[in-house]
């Protein structure tokens, strides 16, 4: 009787060829890109927990810029600490901006670096490109890899800077991985100078050094105690800026947070819709040679035997399905882990990719699925009664649902009699096979929501001029950075800004590090909290700064919170906060709170006057913020300030800073997105192939009426098509809210962590309706071209049949 199994097995194989083929693609499908989820989730933290700890990275960075500490005595202590490794005193002056190849980079804040002798102790460089040395040559800098994938700049390049009247041009001899400032998408990074060129041409410029400490603990969990003793011993809260591990590889991981959320939430309802397409495959093959199990049964056949020849037939399948997707899963990763992670990459080490375990596992979990779907859909063979089986070719059963529906009170007030011949059979087509139409209609929905998500997360972060406000940033015309403090003429450029007719209105832009106590902190115990505050001597409001909630601080005592350090204070509207500002400890009542992805909303709001409370003289201003009276005019007003402040001021329009920071993003976004909207689009065309095919053979007969009565073979491939056709469109109708609306919301728990509580989209409707219209398009191809069978069919072939 086996060999019966054997021979049954084989037929229905060879019997149907090509749809075997699509549930082998099918399931190939959901192993790749549930595998490729998986691998890059579990590496994207490794890949960076190894680069980290191959350099002895830093957990905390101390950056010593306000003298509020002597930097000599804050590095003994902390290399005095067992337990803790501790980076040399590392010496820069800050410089903004550089000039590549012609071209203009204003967003850039520099960190120029007096490069000591190597080991640097903590923090080590990696050599990407270029001659290891332990300093650099004279005349010669190390930039970091993020910088130069970002600007294309190559080893032997010549880059320019502005250093006070003088402009500096050094060759880049070599490209190094400097990890806690070299993640992509970051506008700060460290320039590696020889001692003699820092000491020749830096220190000569007005203005004072400052320092830099790695700070890496052997227990990094433990760093609350060591903070306790060490602010006890200094006498005050740590008033400089700190950086901590979580902001370090915050913009590291990201991207690949959201891409690989994005992915294994698809991956997961694409293997259920395989799992599903799997047990109607089975469902129609049944009750297809119904009459033929039936009359097999009466010969003996056991129910046990029928519902293994299927489970033979599904696991040929997968067996030669799944180990294609695993590998196909370890390229697809690995050229999205390179895109995503090329800062971390050097030329003589490729990205090691791990994670294989667990794609494996995945393989086996779905294998394992199939079998247990097939198993559960092939016990509807038990049920077959032979004399049901040969008189109705299904059970008599569902030979009655078949009949009540169809003759239902719902279906005759259609009307059927009043439509085309051509949409009634379309309809009918629907109507008769509801379970299948319900998977057409949720395959199509999800098909639709998966590029609807994707075209959404790229036009919003490309056209981010239209809410940068909602991700934290000013929503001003032009900015105006200040590259050169020592030399920019304040009043002079405040008095041509004001005679400018074309000029609205402007306001300037500081940053200063506000520090939290420890005893203000209910989350941690023993450790202040720093965070980086934006102190705006004009009118929030005016230049487009969004709240969540509540508003944006006027007066001296008022300040808009962070997200995220509202969260770790517990703190609302109308709470009273304390803060360190320039040293001295000021209370302030909180007005607003807002959501930002620069510092993970770890930050702050304040007016100029709320500092000037403290330090009457203070007027170290980065930026100044410019709106004009009519967008049409800002590039202009940008250039005609630039050529006039150009040897202290780099004058661009928003569009030009925010593309600095989010056009790599949305680069690297591309690839993955277009790959599962490419995927669903593939499965959409495959299983209405399928499930269309299996259709037509089950109504044989009545299209070989439709044919003998006179109607041509294109009408009828035409109802089918437009049938699935007009069920698709109902699917992109709810896969466009889906996109729109649930998917975001479901990604915004993923970027929470990063500062973005509302997903800030950008919504064109037409390129909307566009991307949804090809999951349609999908539909009907795979209705047109299932339905051929009908054209080389005789009336007489299908009327036999």
């Amino acid at each position: 009787m086996m060999v019966a199994v054997w021979r049954l097995s084989l037929s229905y194989l060879k019997k149907s060829k090509v749809q075997n083929l699509f549930i082998a693609l099918l399931i190939l499908l959901s192993t790749l890109l549930v595998s490729t989820a998986a691998i890059i989730i579990a590496n994207t933290g490794n890949l960076f927990t190894e680069m980290h700890s191959r350099t002895n990275g830093s957990h905390q960075i101390l950056t010593l810029e306000k003298g509020h500490h002597d930097p000599q005595f804050v590095h003994d202590w902390w290399a005095a600490q067992d337990g803790v490794e501790v980076t040399k005193l590392l010496q820069y002056r800050t410089l903004s901006g550089i000039s590549h190849q012609g071209q203009d980079f204003p967003n850039l804040y520099l960190f120029m670096m007096n490069t000591p002798a190597s080991p640097l102790g903590v923090d080590e460089l990696v050599f990407s490109q270029g001659m290891v040395s332990s300093t650099p040559e004279k005349g010669a800098i190390w930039v970091p890899t993020s910088m130069a994938n970002s600007y294309n700049i190559s080893v032997d390049d010549t880059i320019s800077f502005k250093a006070g009247a003088l402009t500096l041009e050094l060759r880049v001899s070599a490209i190094v991985v400097d990890v806690p400032f070299g993640a992509p998408f970051s506008n700060t990074s460290r320039i590696w100078m020889n001692s003699d060129d820092y000491q020749g041409k830096l220190t000569a410029l007005p203005g004072n050094d400052n320092y830099l400490i790695g700070l890496r603990f052997a227990d990094y969990s433990n760093n609350s105690d060591y903070w306790k003793r060490f602010e006890k011993d200094l006498g005050t809260p740590f008033l400089e800026s700190k950086m901590e591990f979580e902001s370090i590889s915050s913009f590291y991981l990201i991207i690949n947070r959201i891409i690989g959320f994005v992915m294994i939430f698809l991956g997961l309802v694409m293997m259920l819709i395989a799992l599903i397409t799997i047990g109607f495959t089975i469902s129609d093959s049944i009750l297809a040679n119904y009459k033929t199990i039936g009359v097999l049964k009466s010969l003996g056949l056991t129910s046990r035997r029928t519902i293994a020849t299927y489970v033979m037939l599904y696991s040929f399948l997968s067996f030669v399905s799944i180990p294609p997707g695993l590998v196909l899963s370890t390229l697809s990763s690995r050229l999205i882990l390179t895109f995503s992670l090329s800062s971390l990459k050097t030329a003589d080490t490729d990205l090691r990719i791990q994670g294989f375990g667990a794609a494996i596992l995945i393989g086996l979990i779905l294998f394992a699925l199939v079998i247990l779907f097939v198993v559960l859909y092939a016990k509807k063979a038990r049920k077959i009664q032979p004399v049901q089986a040969i008189r109705y070719g299904m059970s008599e059963t569902d030979n009655s649902k078949i009949s009540r529906r169809m003759n239902s009170a719902g279906i005759r007030r259609l009307g059927f009699g009043h439509f085309p011949a051509t949409v009634v059979i379309g309809l009918r087509n629907l109507i008769k096979n509801i379970k299948v139409s319900v998977l057409l209609l949720i395959l199509t929905t999800m098909a639709s929501s998966v590029l609807v998500l994707g075209y959404v997360l790229i036009s919003s972060i490309t056209g981010i001029q239209h809410t940068a406000a909602k991700w934290g940033y000013d929503n001003a015309n032009i900015a105006a950075v200040i590259v050169n403090k020592t030399e920019f003429p304040r009043a002079e450029f405040e008095q041509v800004i004001n005679a400018d007719s074309r000029i609205a209105n402007y306001g300037w832009q500081a940053n200063i590090t506000g520090i939290i106590s420890s005893e203000a902190r209910p989350d941690t115990v023993g450790q202040s909290l720093s965070i980086s505050i934006s102190v705006l001597d004009g009118d929030y409001r005016q230049l487009g700064f969004e709240t969540l909630s509540g508003n944006n601080p006027r007066l001296p005592n008022e300040i808009a919170l962070g997200v995220n350090v509202a969260k770790m204070l517990n703190k609302n509207l109308g709470d009273v906060i304390d803060v360190y500002i320039e040293g001295k400890q000021q209370s302030f009542i909180i007005t607003g709170i807002y959501q930002a992805i620069a510092n993970m909303s770890i930050s702050g709001r304040i007016t100029m006057d709320a500092v000037r409370t403290v330090n009457p003289t203070y007027n170290d201003v980065d930026v100044v913020f410019i709106n004009v009276n009519g967008l049409n005019q800002a590039d202009t007003v940008a250039d005609a300030l630039n050529i006039s402040f150009k040897a202290s001021t780099s004058v661009v329009t928003q569009q030009t800073l925010l593309d600095s920071v989010f056009k790599e993003a949305s680069n690297i976004l591309i690839f993955p997105m277009s790959l599962m909207g490419l995927l669903f689009v593939l499965v959409t065309f495959i299983i209405i192939f399928s499930t269309c095919r299996i259709n037509i053979r089950r109504e044989s007969k009545t299209y070989g009426i439709y044919k003998s009565v006179g109607m041509a073979s294109k009408r009828l491939r035409w109802s089918i098509t437009l049938g699935i056709a007009a069920l698709s469109a109902i699917g992109a109708i709810l896969g466009i809210a889906a996109g729109v609306y649930l998917l975001p919301a479901l990604l915004e728990t993923v970027l929470a962590g990063y500062g973005i509580v509302h997903l800030p989209i950008v919504l064109n409707w037409g390129g909307i309706l566009l991307i949804a219209s090809i999951n349609i398009i999908s539909a009907a191809l795979g209705a047109w071209v299932s339905s051929n069978v009908i054209r080389k069919a005789s009336p007489r072939i299908l009327v036999v049949e």
